[in-house]
């Protein structure tokens, strides 16, 4: 009786269940034993790990598709299941289901980590959707999008580039910034509300409340919350919509003040998040939407965005059931009402299309108005509209389409020659410089989002290409150079649009930077700016990229590298998550400089041969090399590059192979396409002619 096929061991088989985890990463063959020969030679013992096994019962087929459609997960075309428990087959208890772990790491599940090659006018994503364990142990899903998937393609171009290095194997878990909050909420103390602050504390908290929040978050203005806060000081305490969006407010100032207040932050947020959840759940107004977005806004700034996304969910579906979204339910009110329904739509937006866009997640939100009408024209909604298509259209689809890509291009043109025109809908002042409240000169952080976002669009776009472009550069890397002068050795066969293309992704982010770089000259600035933080990040991983595809010669990366890390050394005290990108930076400015370096040696060297092939090279002479055998490493050393074996007969050897060397040189020279290159006849003549006397010029030259 023979056994079925799903239960004969395999060829092989019994090798790959054994190997370390390591091995299984780096792609290596193992010896099973533990610690296994490569983790002892490579000192990290400790890390040697072996996978358990895990033995699957055989299932009948018709089985396997009705758990599969149980369990919620189809398997495409190659029998790769969406979810990493139907991996390892249906009809299995979850204590027996282990994740599928991708080679780069044993806590990170790849969906797909495929790196194709674009055509041209058109390319594929990169399909780097993630499945990451947090650091409480659950799974969080990562669109093409999310920066960390940028992050993790970066990673496997530096190590087709230079190997295993610190950058590319850095543990994937180590990409994650730690959401769970520190302190757990205690209900009780929470009901309690906080002492209000001075008079003098309250214009503070306003005044860096609306600098950091605009355009982003402009549910109020500073004069409205003004004239709302002050009188509100003196009021008894009451646990109205009021008290919990004035207490909100204040936590988000003195969260974002320049001045370490954290304590007063967090105890106004406390209390206003305790009024939120207490009466203002299940209540459908726009209160309880603007409250929920300011929610967002400080868990955002506190570098918390899934648990932002989760409580502005709320505020979307509150804004659904109340037709917010829709501009026929809008015009029904008063123009004041109107004005404040879609005050509130363009909050939402904006904050949807972040996070959906740092997290890799399809947007709650979609735009059934014309983004593009003069009247009321607002650029932030239109620019919002950008961002939805190229997520819907170019990441969800995962391709890169000629009529998409020039549906998004003449949209992009169209913004970018109407933009100032919306700025008045949006409440930003035009000029790149504004007197803030207190007449102090400050840049306009306001412009500064709107504009440091356009730039993110085309960076969006674009960014495929530079990836295949990066990936075509670090493959061919290791090529030999051509002899030839007059081929560019640094470009690859690539269409011009794509190479078009790729420019402008790094383009945008050296644009970025230069913007942003206002922030390094003011004494005070917004302690917690996610949004700038984001763009240097993103930034900052472009120019890392475009290092590897050597576009250093065309764009200055180095300059924009320094101040991308100067950018971020300036938010890294009280921002966690410029701390940990700054972090990221340097490790890949490593990698960079090593890459440059090994770059600048491998073209040193091959220009060092076309010197030597035109001009010669002057070579150790026999006698010297005789008078050298003394010495006892150097006969060994040249026996052993040549293979000879050392005394006097490796002597002779060596004579002879010298001997040959110059006669294989004088035949190769007459064939030698510099020559046809820098003389107009391809054989050069004798050095010494009749001609040389009467002040000819020797090789043809005149």
């Amino acid at each position: 009786m023979s056994l079925p096929a799903s239960l004969v061991p395999q060829k092989g088989s019994f090798r790959r269940r054994k190997a370390c985890e390591n091995c299984r990463r780096r792609k290596e063959r193992c010896d099973g034993v533990q610690p296994c020969g490569r983790c002892r030679r490579r000192r990290v013992e400790g890390e040697c790990q072996q996978r358990p096994l895990v033995c699957h019962p055989p299932q009948p087929p018709s089985q396997n598709k009705r758990d599969s459609v149980s369990t919620g997960s189809e398997p495409d075309g190659n029998g790769n299941y969406d979810t990493p428990a139907a991996a390892y087959g249906p009809g299995l208890p979850d204590s027996c289901k282990e994740p599928t772990f991708d080679s780069s790491s044993p806590s990170l599940t790849s969906i797909s980590s495929h790196l194709s090659i674009s055509s041209s006018l058109g390319s594929t994503v990169s399909h780097t959707s993630r499945l990451v364990r947090n650091h409480q142990g659950a799974y969080i899903f990562l669109g093409p999008s999310a920066n960390l998937s940028l992050l993790q393609c970066i990673r496997k171009v530096a190590y087709n580039a230079l190997g295993p290095n610190h950058f590319a194997e850095e543990p994937p878990e180590n990409d994650l910034v730690d959401e769970d909050p520190s302190v757990p909420i205690n209900w009780i103390q929470a009901s309690i509300e906080p002492p209000r602050p001075s008079k003098t504390d309250t214009y503070y908290y306003l005044r860096w409340y609306a600098s950091a929040t605009s355009c982003v978050l402009d549910l109020f203005g500073y004069e409205e919350l003004a004239t709302e806060i002050i009188p509100w000081l003196e009021r008894p305490a009451a646990a109205d919509a009021t008290s919990c969006i004035n207490f909100l407010v204040l936590a988000i100032g003195a969260q974002c003040g320049p001045q370490d207040r954290d304590t007063q932050a967090d105890a106004y947020f406390t209390y206003g998040r305790y009024l939120a959840s207490a009466q203002h759940l299940e209540s459908a107004n726009i209160s309880t939407v603007q409250i929920y977005c300011l929610i967002a806004a400080y868990l955002l700034n506190a570098t918390r965005p899934t648990a932002a996304s989760m409580h502005l969910g709320v505020a979307i579906r509150t804004a659904h059931s109340l037709g917010i979204h829709r501009a026929d339910i809008s015009i029904l009110f008063s123009a004041a009402e109107k004005s404040r329904r879609e005050r509130v739509w363009k909050v939402l937006r904006v904050l949807d299309l972040f996070l959906s866009t740092c997290l890799g997640q399809q947007p709650s939100t979609t735009e059934s108005r014309d983004t593009m009408l003069k009247q009321e024209y607002s650029a932030s909604t239109d620019l919002c509209y950008i961002f939805e298509k190229i997520l819907s259209e170019i990441y969800t689809k995962q391709e890169v389409s000629p009529a998409v890509l020039q549906h998004v291009s003449r949209h992009h043109r169209e913004w970018a020659s109407h933009f100032r025109e919306g700025l008045e809908a949006d409440r930003i002042p035009p000029e790149e410089h504004v007197g803030v409240y207190y007449g102090s000169n400050k840049p306009n952080i306001g412009l500064c989002h709107l504009k440091e976002a356009y730039y993110w669009t085309i960076m969006l776009v674009t960014r495929p290409y530079l990836i295949d472009m990066a990936q075509r550069h670090s493959a061919n890397d290791t090529n030999p150079l051509p002899s030839t002068i007059g081929d560019d050795v640094l470009s690859p066969s690539t269409s011009h649009s794509d190479t078009l293309l790729a420019h402008a992704s790094v383009n945008s982010a050296v644009l970025t930077i230069d913007l942003l770089q206002g922030f390094l000259r003011l004494d005070e600035i917004p302690k917690r700016l996610p949004y700038i933080v984001n763009s240097v990040f993103n930034s900052a991983l472009l120019l890392g990229l475009g290092f590897f595809a050597d576009l250093d010669r065309f764009f200055p990366l180095n300059r924009t590298m320094r101040l991308a890390e100067e950018l971020l050394d300036r938010f890294q005290a009280g921002d966690t998550l410029a701390r940990w990108c700054l972090h990221i930076l340097q490790d890949l400015r490593n990698a960079c400089d090593e890459f440059v370096k090994r770059r600048c040696e491998r073209r040193l060297n091959h220009q060092k041969a076309l010197v030597e092939g035109l001009f010669g090279d002057v070579k150790p002479s026999l006698g010297e090399v005789r008078s050298l055998s003394s010495a006892p490493s150097l006969p060994q050393n040249l026996s052993s590059c040549r293979g000879i074996s050392p005394g006097n007969e490796g002597l002779h050897e060596l004579d002879r192979l010298q001997s040959l060397e110059f006669t294989n040189n004088l035949q190769i020279e007459e064939n030698n396409p510099i020559w046809s290159q820098l003389f107009c006849n391809g054989t050069p003549g004798p050095a010494w002619e009749p001609g040389i006397e009467s002040g000819e010029l020797p090789f043809g030259l005149t």
